[in-house]
């Protein structure tokens, strides 16, 4: 074999070298989009999950495995692929790709499985297809079979379906002997079956289908020219054949001198339609003599009571103002004065601040000056920074616990229905409310969701504007602004109008682009309506707990290794007596290294109110700490709780008089350059260009609504 690709043949090498090889190639390449770092250490096979949308495959997973996949009730939401170890054997391990239809023409998802499939790093395939939909679903079976590394299939859903529908046995022997096993994810029904039999079972032969003659002769001499390797030859024939330009790409870029073969062999003929018509021929033969319900009676009469409930819930005049009382409940829920809100301040009030932050510099007050610079390091830069953002942890449990429930129900592809048409006029689709509203939880994966666009306009879009919505750390500050600003009883309101202007000002940017980038390019929507289900409890704790490890984790390191850098800069004041150094008098503090930077920048935000003059701020010279707040709240949001404690603005006082800035600097806090972590994946999602753009009209946009904002209260409030 030649080319510039390492091929390693399990068989010949130990496990432990297969799957560190595997491992540093997976990380490496560009169309990998793996959730995270996964350790590999005694690994001995990995075994890959595909599955069409909408079949459980997520919850089949989260069941079969230790780790945790995402599970919602809405076409193509998984764009990551995600891997965990079994169950009760540490030394398999699982892999969930993204839910696709077919491998024959890669979009997004379909690249991610064909780069698993192509670099062959893996030992076994499962296919998993709904009970409701085999039918569409048999397609990718065939294709899954024709790689030679299939052993095992599982219907999945078989509650939604009559008893004895299927005839495994038949559906079986037109598979070519695959073990069929019946499953129900979300009650541990079929799992055990599962997991033994893709342990178990032997692979398949990948001659499933009988082709013309035409094709065969094809097949058999693209077979004899391509490299062998682990995948069946027959398949990477048949996608040659099919016009699959991954493959085609993958091939003449890792093995050049086989491809000159292929091309030589190929020309410029393409048979993906005849060979598509004779899968469709076979799979509707085998679902005449492996089925054994008529079609309309092969779905429960229960299911079509959903459907009926459907045309309430579609409806536009009903649906819209459902969903939005929906969100609003949600957030009112999470940060109200009775709820996440009200347990939010219990814990920073009488939890962290009076029983140890308060106590801790009571035992030092009386101590020399390094002492009591010491102590103010340790609490005011390491504690209360770190306390500040895991107060916030009932806020965050609610949040991810609500948002956990409306994705596995099913609520998310009704609402991508109903918005459609309103969307198209801001240049995206429906699908496209799914990337706004995980945006709402962090601008990270909204960007990375926007993959699952049906075209390059609605991509990019997407891309542009996920960074305007507020996400949940940019609502965290907002929430303790507003709370300061209008106190417990009416913050919540403040914080969710802030919230929901966020989402509005993103699709007027999307207008703006749409009409700027894209002005002769249209969107499309394509989208699977699937019943309701019930959401799992289980799922839904493992996925809250892994997101608040990963939030807690954000602010053990970034949150608070940034709290001790602006600390510093807070108390090194070049010019004064050391001892002098830790107290938090204004002139102190604006003697500091922040306070030297803030005071000079801070007359390019003078227009919203951040200088020492205007309303309230006039001779207060409190203007400037705005500035030192905004400026070191860059690296993450939830910075800016921490700044304001530290700069002496965390009181009620200062805000009631100083309306008009507060309602600017939460302008600012909203809409303006994103976090650090966005950033990156911005850039890695758009290049360099992409992130150029969102930088500097996110700051503009910023600025100019917050001048707005900023000089209409100002007027208002002279009154």
């Amino acid at each position: 074999m030649s080319g510039n690709i390492k091929t390693i043949n399990s068989s010949k090498v130990e496990n432990n070298q297969l799957f560190d090889a595997w491992h540093k190639h997976h990380h490496k390449t560009a169309h990998h989009h793996h959730g995270g770092h996964f350790n590999l250490k005694n690994v001995k096979e990995i075994y890959l999950l595909l599955g069409t949308p909408n079949v459980g495959k997520s919850t089949f997973f989260n069941k079969i495995t230790t780790a945790t996949a995402q599970v919602s009730n809405i076409d193509r939401l998984t764009v990551e692929d995600t891997i965990g170890r079994y169950r009760n054997n540490k030394s398999i391990a699982l892999m969930d790709l993204p839910g696709i239809h077919n491998l024959s023409h890669p979009i997004d998802e379909e690249k991610v499985v064909g780069h698993e499939i192509f670099n062959e790093h893996f030992n076994k395939i499962i296919n998993i297809i709904g009970a409701q939909s085999i039918q569409r679903d048999l397609m990718l079976t065939l294709q899954c079979i024709e790689t030679g590394m299939l052993n095992t299939v599982v219907i999945n859903m078989v509650d939604e379906i009559h008893n004895k529908s299927i005839d495994c046995k038949k559906l079986s022997k037109y598979l070519n002997g695959t073990n069929i096993v019946l499953a129900q994810s979300n009650r541990n029904i079929g799992i055990d079956k599962a997991k033994d039999s893709s342990i178990k079972s032997k692979f398949v032969d990948p001659h499933v289908i009988t082709y013309s003659n035409r094709v065969e002769t094809y097949i058999r001499k693209l077979s004899n020219v391509l490299p062998n390797r682990r995948v069946s030859n027959r398949f990477y024939a048949l996608m040659l054949l099919e016009g699959n330009q991954y493959i085609v790409e993958q091939l003449q870029k890792h093995y050049p001198e086989y491809y000159k073969k292929v091309k030589q062999v190929l020309g410029n003929v393409c048979l993906y339609d005849e060979i598509i018509n004779t899968k469709k021929a076979y799979i509707e033969k085998i679902i005449n003599n492996s089925t054994t319900i008529p079609k309309d009676k092969y779905v429960k009469v229960a299911k079509h009571k959903h459907y009926k409930a459907d045309r309430f819930f579609l409806n536009k005049w009903i649906g819209i103002p459902l969903f939005i009382l929906l969100i609003v409940s949600i957030y009112f829920i999470s940060f109200g004065p009775w709820t996440g809100g009200g347990l939010q301040t219990l814990i920073a009030d009488d939890l962290f601040n009076k029983l140890i932050i308060n106590n801790i510099h009571n035992l030092y007050a009386n101590g020399s000056p390094a002492a009591q610079w010491v102590s103010d390091f340790f609490v005011d830069g390491v504690l209360n920074g770190f306390f500040a953002v895991l107060s916030f942890i009932p806020v965050i449990v609610i949040l991810f616990i609500l948002v956990n429930i409306i994705n596995q129900v099913g609520i998310l592809s009704r609402v991508s229905v109903l918005l459609d048409q309103m969307f198209e006029r801001f240049g995206i689709s429906g699908r496209s409310v799914v990337n706004l509203l995980t945006g709402f939880g962090c601008n990270v994966p909204a960007i990375m969701l926007a993959r699952s666009a049906n075209s390059t306009k609605e991509r990019i879009i997407s891309i542009l504007i996920a960074p305007f919505i507020a996400c949940s750390a940019r609502v965290i500050v907002i929430a303790f602004v507003s709370n300061l600003l209008f106190g417990l009883t009416w913050g919540w309101t403040a914080m969710i109008l802030f919230t929901v202007s966020s989402g509005l000002v993103a699709l007027i940017m999307g207008l703006i682009f749409s009409k700027t980038m894209f002005r002769k390019t249209k969107s499309f929507f394509l989208i699977e309506m699937v019943g309701w289900r019930k959401p799992d409890v289980v799922v839904i704790a493992k996925s809250v707990w892994l997101q608040l490890k990963e939030f807690i984790k954000k602010a053990a390191v970034m949150i608070v290794l940034a709290s001790l850098i602006i600390w510093l800069l807070l108390h090194i004041c070049p010019g004064k007596p050391f001892s002098t150094w830790y107290d938090n008098n204004d002139e102190t503090i604006g003697s500091s290294l922040l306070g030297y930077a803030s005071k000079g920048l801070q007359y390019v935000f003078v227009p919203i109110g951040f200088g020492n003059i205007g309303s309230g701020s006039l001779g207060t010279n409190d203007g400037w700490k705005l500035t030192a707040s905004l400026l070191s709240a860059l690296p993450a949001k939830e910075i800016a709780i921490a700044n304001i404690s530290m700069l002496g603005l965390d009181n009620a006082q200062f805000w009631s008089t100083h309306i008009a800035e507060g309602l600017s600097y939460m302008t600012m806090i909203l809409l303006m350059t994103p976090c650090v972590a966005t950033m990156a994946v911005l850039k890695k999602e758009g290049g360099w260009k992409k992130l150029g753009i969102s930088l500097w009209s996110s700051f503009a946009v910023a600025y100019a609504m917050s001048v707005l904002i900023y000089w209409v209260s100002f007027v208002i409030t002279s009154f």
